[in-house]
């Protein structure tokens, strides 16, 4: 009997392997992300946790994400052999792809909890915060944490990074200790996977975790960190340049050999970014990557009117918005619709 052919080898220079849509909040039923996800499993719906701003537009409310977590867990499902959406295999596999009810979330850290998230190594107190935190994560059904360490993010960057205003010794032993945090973190719960988020102002705490990430014997038994180029910092401002970095060691500093890429995506160049960034990614030494957005899938809405007769303008997460890049991308070959929708 003849061999069967061989697969035939991806058109694409690195694979997309998740479709961040962050940002998700109130404004949204959270049934809707569930049947988006069940659909599409490369779709990641990230939520931002900052706890001055919950309920917020953009932050959403505890009752909010016990509703979506209430509605995935009503038929969880192990799906970590869905496919190859994660990768890998083994633990990493259960980490990277897990999708609880179908579902893959990513917590996106703000404010107090980055300040305790990177002070946990010096603080019994901080660390005691972050880890009772993080464990609620996992139990609603989060994957994947992303760390914000910015100022617009609320995160005090000064006394943790010293990212200006400091001299070298200062940038330097702050952001050692911050790394040393991040990595007691990410070492004490091995089942979540963590996002840096890598711009001009997190490079204190990247560049004081580059080396120490390379140091690790090969593969890790930790080997749960991994960083997104974004400039943007969730303010929507496209790359520099219109070309995405392709700085080698940031996709070689996990075994899964995976980078994301943000800033400045939304329906009208999706497909564009996902291609620079397929290309940004090979050329790196990347095998496969993923991409993330948040405002440009918000909409700007006028309420209807309140009690005295006006109306205010309402800032909320649009899902049209959503599914257009996911259409974009299927029609372009990156994703496939179900069966019906071809």
């Amino acid at each position: 009997m003849a061999n069967p052919p061989a697969p035939s080898p991806s058109p694409h220079p690195a694979r997309l392997e998740a479709v961040g849509f962050c940002g998700a909040d109130d404004s949204v039923n959270p049934r809707l992300l569930k049947l988006i996800s069940q659909n599409y499993p490369l779709v990641e719906w990230g939520v931002l946790f900052r706890p001055d701003r919950e309920g917020q537009p953009r932050y959403a409310s505890e009752a909010w994400v016990s509703r979506l977590s209430q509605n995935l867990h009503d038929d969880e499902e192990d799906d970590e052999d869905d496919g190859d959406a994660g990768g890998g295999g083994g633990e990493r596999r259960k980490r990277t792809g897990r999708r609880t009810g179908g579902v893959r979330l990513a917590a996106h850290l703000c404010g107090s909890h980055v300040n305790d998230l990177l002070s946990s190594s010096a603080n019994p107190e901080c660390a005691s915060r972050i880890d009772a935190f993080l464990l609620k994560l996992r139990g609603w059904g989060f994957g994947r944490v992303q760390v914000n360490a910015t100022a617009i993010n609320g995160v005090d960057t000064e006394r943790l990074l010293a990212s200006s205003g400091g001299d070298w010794w200062m940038t330097t032993t702050t952001a050692a200790a911050a790394a040393t945090s991040f990595l007691r973190t990410a070492s004490a719960h091995p089942d979540l996977e963590f996002i840096v988020q890598r711009n001009d102002e997190t490079e204190p705490l990247w560049s004081a975790l580059l080396p120490r990430l390379a140091r690790r014997s090969a593969p890790p038994d930790d080997d749960n960190v991994v960083f997104l180029h974004d400039e943007s910092k969730g303010t929507g401002k496209s790359v520099p340049g219109g070309v995405w970095p392709t700085d080698a060691r940031f996709a070689s500093s996990n075994v899964r050999n995976v980078v994301g890429y943000a800033g400045g995506i939304c329906p009208s160049n999706v497909v564009s970014a996902v291609e620079g960034a397929s290309r940004a990614c090979a050329a790196s030494g990347g095998d496969r990557f993923w991409i993330d957005m948040e405002s440009g899938v918000r909409t700007t809405t006028v309420s209807k009117k309140d009690d005295d007769g006006t109306r205010r303008e309402v800032d909320i997460f649009d899902l049209s918005k959503c599914y257009d890049c996911i259409d974009g991308l299927c029609e372009a070959g990156w994703m496939d619709h179900p069966p019906g929708l071809q």
